[in-house]
């Protein structure tokens, strides 16, 4: 009889406890999605070479126009709650133009909407924006002219987001003056030095010498193509630097885009001499090692295939 009653006992204080703990266990989780804006955050990872918007000044063409016109960001939610209780998050663009809208303090930073998306069950997604769109919406609240040339030193976006949950309450990030509330796109206006001998080009051998004819496989007439590797900061690769003589090796062009001057590196002395500019052809005569002993020498007339004209100020001299 004692071991019945005190079993009784033991059941119905256990039951109390079990009821206990899951009321203090659905309290915390109430609580947690009560208080899930201050533990809510979106961490920015932008995607190499578009963290912001670029434009270029064309030092062959003198032309401006964008070097990359879009940012994309890959974005993750980061919240004390699954990201299933969000429904989507709004975006909105401030600008600093330097010396003009919103420079000096205080900032406006209700900003204007640029976008929308609506969050995935894994909380991660990537947001992209086009440089034209984001210059539009604050064209007509510029200091400085954008008739002419779009973008300006000194132009500065940023990107803040309003998170909205499920139950309608938000989180807007536009109201936090923490660092981490926004993510900062500063235009990067720069002059551009296109990669003039980079490309497909065509050639046809114009002069020939007996010794070039009878050692280096070429004659009058000849006709071919060449591929030209930009490497960066105007150095070029050739995997035949007398495009298909022979005897000419692989080596690297040389060009100063400002200056003009081109020259050829190769392992037997190879040497251009540039002269007949002609809107997209040029003729270059070539020696190297064994051309004064074997009378070896020629003359290509090189043309590009891209539609754009030879910089009228390219020249070689001996080196």
């Amino acid at each position: 009889m004692k071991r019945e009653i005190i079993f009784k006992y033991f059941l119905f204080f256990s039951a109390i406890f079990l009821l206990n703990s899951c009321d203090e266990s659905d309290d915390s989780v109430i609580e947690e999605v009560v208080n899930w804006k201050e533990k809510t955050r979106i961490a920015f990872t932008p995607v190499e070479d578009k963290e912001t918007f670029i434009w270029y000044h064309d030092l062959l063409t003198n032309q401006d126009y964008w070097g990359n016109d879009e940012v994309e960001i890959n974005m993750s939610l980061k919240s004390n709650v699954s990201a299933e209780n969000f429904s989507k998050v709004d975006f909105y663009l401030t600008v600093e133009e330097k010396d003009g809208y919103n420079y000096t303090a205080p900032f406006n930073t209700n900003g204007k909407m640029i976008g929308s998306v609506n969050v995935p069950e894994s909380g991660e997604f990537t947001y992209s924006i086009k440089a034209d769109d984001a210059y539009a919406l604050y064209l007509n609240d510029f200091k400085n002219s954008r008739t002419n040339v779009l973008a300006r030193e000194g132009d500065i976006f940023l990107l803040y987001y309003v998170i909205t949950a499920k139950d309608g309450t938000t989180l807007d990030s536009r109201q936090s003056t923490k660092v981490g509330n926004r993510f900062g796109m500063k235009v990067r206006v720069e002059d551009y030095a296109p990669p003039v001998w980079e490309g497909t080009f065509d050639f046809e051998w114009i002069v020939v010498s007996g010794g070039a004819e009878t050692w280096g496989g070429v004659y009058v007439g000849k006709t071919g193509s060449v591929n030209i590797t930009h490497l960066g900061n105007q150095v070029y690769s050739m995997s035949n630097v007398l495009w298909d003589y022979y005897y000419g090796t692989a080596g690297k062009l040389y060009f100063d885009f400002l200056d003009g001057e081109t020259y050829v590196e190769g392992t037997r002395s190879e040497h251009w001499t540039i002269s007949n500019i002609n809107g997209p052809s040029m003729d270059i005569e070539f020696w190297y090692t064994y051309s004064d002993a074997y009378d070896e020498t020629g003359t290509v007339r090189f043309t590009r295939t891209d539609g754009i004209d030879w910089p009228s100020n390219i020249y070689s001299r001996p080196r």
